[in-house]
């Protein structure tokens, strides 16, 4: 594309929470396109979607399939990419703890927001929103406003922050489905809308 400043490995992953009230999905899916309209006009070279539960532990060895161990590694590296930048990832990423149903045992779960976005140049992680610096909250549709506008961001990347993507087709499907087993209806005390 002509005048782009993107670089022409820019890609973008979009982690999105499933089993939500129809505003959140509605919003998540104004993203995708949104998202899918750069990749089509070459500011984007990928888009990949990640579908996420509520929660996944908090640890590895808690973490029972490929997804949850995906999303927990992928957790580490945004955290480390924001204290590189001295930003925060909070309160869109929290900790609380979860009593089972199963095991009547309490454990420590990992809160995922409703989307995320991560921005990488190749391997080379370049944003995570939403995330708070100095003070300001860049929200996931700030992020996506920047690369429609082709704005490089200021921070400063973290390399070698590519990972292999979990499993695909059915196999991915069913991990969706366990780590979201403790969420079988709509999330009740789910996150208020984000702004617009």
């Amino acid at each position: 594309m002509q005048g782009s400043t993107q670089p022409d490995d820019t890609r973008a992953e979009l982690y999105v929470r499933s089993l939500l009230p129809d505003g959140h999905t509605r919003q998540q899916a104004g993203v995708i396109d949104r998202l899918e309209a750069l990749t089509d006009g070459d500011e984007l070279t990928d888009v990949t979607v990640h579908v996420v539960g509520r929660q996944i532990p908090s640890t590895p060895a808690e973490a029972r399939t490929d997804m949850g161990l995906f999303a927990l590694n992928r957790v580490s590296v945004f955290q480390e990419w924001a204290k590189r930048n001295d930003c925060s990832l909070e309160p869109a990423f929290r900790v609380r703890t979860v009593d089972s149903e199963i095991s009547d045992e309490q454990y420590r779960a990992l809160v995922f927001p409703v989307q995320l976005l991560a921005e990488y140049r190749g391997a080379q992680l370049t944003c995570v929103s939403p995330h708070t610096a100095d003070g300001e909250t860049v929200t996931v549709t700030d992020h996506v406003e920047m690369l429609e506008r082709e704005d490089s961001t200021a921070f400063s990347p973290l390399e070698r922050a590519s990972a292999p993507r979990p499993a695909t087709g059915s196999e991915a499907e069913t991990d969706v489905e366990v780590e979201a087993r403790s969420h079988e209806a709509i999330d009740e005390d789910s996150d208020p809308l984000l702004p617009e």
